[in-house]
């Protein structure tokens, strides 16, 4: 592999790095709030991601606004996930949750195509850009770089820049971070857990729909299912012992993966996996996770 082949792999690996990285974030701010593993994220921002192509398709709505539209639905979706199910089963413990999560996920996966059986078609995004190119000479390396590409690497570093800041220099932050620490102590502080975990659950689903909208696929009510399982993937091989460790982690993911794909295309998941594995033996906590010691 050259030199040019190797920047120009790093740049067709770009927007599936924004699109992990949407969608481990989310995945880490339930966990990490909730205690919970959602497997429905996925679908919901599916769900979203109808409701932005129906929006565009229909009611000939902006783009940018189709895909607020979307976002918005998500949001309160994943809000009325936490308030109405997750919050009243009380007792549940983390593999209860993840249950409840699972059954969530079939419903939306059935319901999706009773509610929108007249769309079959592409995400919105991808009829605009999909097919241009940005092309350009960097140290005498001719290289490209999708449209798409760039539009999904601005929009997941805007939205994640503006979380992360609001994580570490806002109250909302604060309370994200110390009910993460611990729930219990965190209630007697005064901290309202339940608006926490409730714009956790929230806010994960309407990150989530932007990585759907951005996909460039043909719209199926299982299109994020392998986004949601690489996402599970990035958090194990970052760590979840801080929010930042697992967008790391989807950073390497698609890189891995593009790399492998230039020599065998075959075995690229294989490949991923492999290298996964092997860093969790290595480092269990994760490749920038700590290990978490509990004073008694």
């Amino acid at each position: 592999m050259s030199f040019q082949q190797v920047i120009q792999t790093v740049f067709n690996s770009l927007q599936s790095i924004a699109l992990y990285s949407l969608a481990t974030f989310g995945i880490t701010l339930v966990f990490r709030t909730s205690i919970a593993t959602n497997y429905a994220q996925g679908v919901v921002a599916t769900f979203g991601c109808y409701i932005s192509t129906h929006f565009a398709l229909y009611y000939n709505v902006p783009l940018p606004l189709a895909i607020i539209l979307g976002m918005l639905t998500a949001f309160f979706i994943g809000m009325l996930i936490d308030v109405g199910i997750i919050r009243r089963g009380k007792g549940l413990n983390p593999g209860g949750k993840q249950i409840v999560t699972m059954g969530l996920l079939l419903v939306f996966t059935n319901l999706i195509p009773v509610v929108f059986s007249l769309i079959t078609t592409m995400t919105p995004a991808s009829p605009n850009f999909s097919a241009q190119n940005f092309n350009f000479s960097i140290f005498g390396l001719n290289l490209y770089w999708p449209i798409q590409s760039i539009i999904c690497t601005i929009l997941a570093v805007v939205l994640l820049g503006t979380v992360f800041i609001a994580l570490k220099y806002t109250k909302w932050g604060l309370g994200v971070r110390a009910t993460a620490s611990n729930e219990t102590v965190s209630q007697m502080m005064g901290i309202n857990t339940r608006v926490i975990t409730a714009l956790s659950w929230a806010i994960a689903s309407a990150l989530a729909t932007v990585s759907a909208v951005s996909m460039g696929t043909v719209l199926s009510p299982g299109m994020m299912g392998k986004i949601q399982i690489y996402g599970f993937l990035a958090i194990v091989l970052g760590g979840v012992t801080s929010f930042f460790a697992p967008v790391l982690g989807a950073i390497l993911i698609p890189l891995v993966m593009n790399f492998a794909a230039a020599f065998t295309s075959v075995w690229a998941d294989a490949i991923v996996f492999s290298v996964v594995l092997i860093a969790i033996l290595i480092r269990p906590n994760g490749l920038f996770g700590k290990k978490m010691i509990k004073k008694v």
